[in-house]
C-alpha cells in the first residue's frame, strides 16, 4: 500500500515538474517572441515602413491575444504610427502623414477589441486622410494658379471630389478655389487686360454647369452665367477694337496678336478669323516684298 502510495505521489511529482518547466518555457519562449516583434517593428517604424511596423505586431497578438504585454506593445505602437502622422501633417509632410494613417486604417478590422483603448478614432484616420489630400490639392492649385495654368488649377480638385461626394469641407475648399479664379478675371477685366480676363471667364462658363453640380447654383463666389457672359462679351469687343486700332496704325502683328487672343477663348468667331487672314495675308506681302516692317497705307481696308 505504501509502495502504491510512493509510485502515485512519485508520478505526480514528475508530472508538476514537467508542467512547470513547460509553463516556464512557454513564458520564456512569448519572452522571446515580445522582444523580437518589439524590435522588428521598432526597425521598420524607424524606417518609415508603417505597415510592416504595424503588422509585426498584428502577427503575435492574433497568436496571444491574451497576452496583456502584447496588447499594450501593439496599442503603443499604434499610438505612434498616428503620432508621427500627425507630426508629418504639422510639418506639411502630407504623404508621409498619409502613409501613417492609412496603415493604420488597413489594420484597424485586424485590432478591433483594442480600439476601444486608442486615443483617437477611426474618423479621425478618415478625415485625416481627407484633409491630407485638400492639403497637397491646394498646394497644387497655388503652384498652378501662380503659373497662370487656370485650366489645369480648375481641373486639381476633381479627383478628390469623386472620393469624397457631398463632403462639405471638399465643397467648401473647391467654391473657394473656384472664386480666386474668377478673382483673376475680375482683376484682369478691371485693368483692361481683355485676353487674360476672356480666357478665365472663358474657362469658368465653359465649367459652370460642373461647378453648380457641386457646388449648388446658390454657392456664391460670384459664379453666375449672366455675369460671365457679359464679361466675355466686354473682352470681345475690347480685343476687336483693339485689334482694328492697330490695324488701321498698320500694326499688322499686333492686331493678329490681338484677334488670336480673342479666338483662343472664343474659337468661332468667324468674323475675327476672317480679319486675321486677311492681315497674315497683307503681312506675308510686305515680307515678301522686303518691306515687312514698314506700315501699309491701306491697312485700314478688309479687316472690319
Amino acid at each position: 500500500m505504501n509502495r502504491t502510495r510512493s509510485r502515485a505521489w512519485l508520478i505526480k511529482a514528475v508530472a508538476l515538474f514537467f508542467l512547470g518547466a513547460s509553463v516556464i518555457a512557454c513564458a520564456s519562449a512569448k519572452k522571446v517572441a515580445l522582444r523580437q516583434t518589439s524590435a522588428e517593428s521598432a526597425g521598420s517604424f524607424a524606417s518609415g515602413d508603417y505597415g510592416k511596423a504595424l503588422d509585426s505586431y498584428q502577427k503575435l497578438y492574433e497568436k496571444d491575444r491574451a497576452n496583456g504585454k502584447v496588447v499594450s506593445g501593439y496599442r503603443e505602437m499604434i499610438e505612434e504610427v498616428k503620432a508621427a502622422g500627425d507630426e508629418g501633417w504639422s510639418k506639411g509632410s502630407f504623404a508621409s502623414a498619409q502613409g501613417a494613417y492609412r496603415a493604420i486604417l488597413d489594420s484597424w478590422d485586424g485590432f478591433s477589441a483594442i480600439a476601444p483603448r486608442l486615443t483617437f478614432k477611426r474618423t479621425d484616420l478618415e478625415n485625416g486622410l481627407r484633409d491630407c489630400r485638400l492639403a497637397v490639392c491646394e498646394r497644387q492649385f497655388r503652384q498652378e494658379l501662380g503659373a497662370g495654368n487656370y485650366a489645369k488649377a480648375f481641373t486639381i480638385y476633381q479627383a478628390v471630389l469623386k472620393d469624397y461626394p457631398g463632403d462639405k469641407t471638399v465643397k467648401t475648399s473647391y467654391v473657394k478655389g473656384l472664386g480666386e479664379i474668377k478673382a483673376v478675371g475680375d482683376k484682369a477685366l478691371a485693368a483692361k487686360d481683355y485676353a487674360l480676363a476672356g480666357k478665365v471667364s472663358g474657362l469658368l462658363l465653359k465649367n459652370l454647369e460642373l461647378f453648380e453640380a457641386v457646388a449648388g447654383k446658390a454657392a456664391g463666389g460670384g459664379l453666375s452665367k449672366e455675369e460671365l457672359t457679359e464679361a466675355l462679351r466686354a473682352c470681345s469687343s475690347g480685343l476687336t477694337n483693339g485689334g482694328l486700332v492697330e490695324y488701321r496704325k498698320g500694326n499688322l502683328e499686333s492686331a493678329i496678336a490681338l484677334w488670336d487672343d480673342l479666338l483662343d477663348f472664343d474659337p468661332a468667331n468667324a468674323e475675327i478669323k476672317k480679319a486675321v487672314e486677311t492681315a497674315k495675308a497683307q503681312l506675308g506681302k510686305l515680307k515678301g516684298s522686303g518691306r515687312g516692317g514698314e506700315r501699309s497705307g491701306r491697312s485700314g481696308r478688309g479687316a472690319h
